[in-house]
Order: structure tokens, then sequence, then C-alpha cells
């Protein structure tokens, strides 16, 4: 089942992309079509790097008080994603990059990814 999701959103994914780079084609030209992609990216990469570094900062900070912060994992999850949707050019992973690097966003997302993460192992494991 999951493999015919991950296929599903291969394929799905580059084809949304595609239609939405001929869509602002049409309206605003193939130029600044291209210059938006490329500066989206630009600017996604940038926006990774600095929360990658302040996401790790903490990190350390929270393990040197605390223990190993478990609890940052998603965090560091998403912004691994994020960058992986920077490497990957079209206005939708653009946008979702962007968004992942946004600290609050961030938190949210990580925390619904903790939870179903850990229902998914609860009932995998404990039926």
């Amino acid at each position: 089942m999951m493999f015919k999701r991950l296929v599903l959103a291969f394929l799905l994914v580059p084809l949304v992309e595609l239609v939405l780079l001929v869509v602002m084609a049409h309206f605003i030209g193939w130029i600044w079509t291209i210059a938006l992609t490329m500066a989206s990216s630009l600017l996604g990469a940038y926006l990774a790097t600095r929360s990658w570094h302040s996401w790790w900062a903490r990190v350390r900070d929270e393990w040197s008080r605390e223990g190993f912060p478990v609890h940052r994992l998603g965090e560091g999850a998403i912004l691994v994603t994020a960058m992986a949707f920077m490497v990957t050019p079209g206005p939708l992973t653009g946008i979702l990059g962007i968004l992942f690097t946004m600290p609050a966003i961030r938190e949210r997302v990580s925390r619904l990814l903790v939870r179903w993460a850990s229902d998914r192992l609860l009932t995998h494991f404990w039926r």
C-alpha cells in the first residue's frame, strides 16, 4: 500500500509542477516563470540553511542541559524535507520548502508527524 502511494506521489507531483509552470508562464511569461522559480529556490535554500543552523544550535543547547532532545527529531526531518524541496525546481515544492523553513509551521507539522508516527508504531506493535 505504501509503495503505491509513493509511486502515485512521484508521478503526481512532477505533473502538478509542470501544469503550474505552464499556467504561470501563460500569465506572466516564461522568462518571469523561470526567474521566479530560481529565486524561490535560492531563497528557500538560504532559509533552509539558516533554519538548519538555528535548529542544530537549539538541539546542542538542549542536549547539554537536558540530554538528547528526541522531540526535536521531527523538526529535523521537516527541515531535511524542506531542503529536498528546495533542490526540486517548481512552484509547488518551492512554496512547501519555504513554508517548512518557518519555525511556527515547522513545529506544527513536526507535532503532527510525531503524533502520526507514534500512533502508527503503537498500533503496529501493540494491537
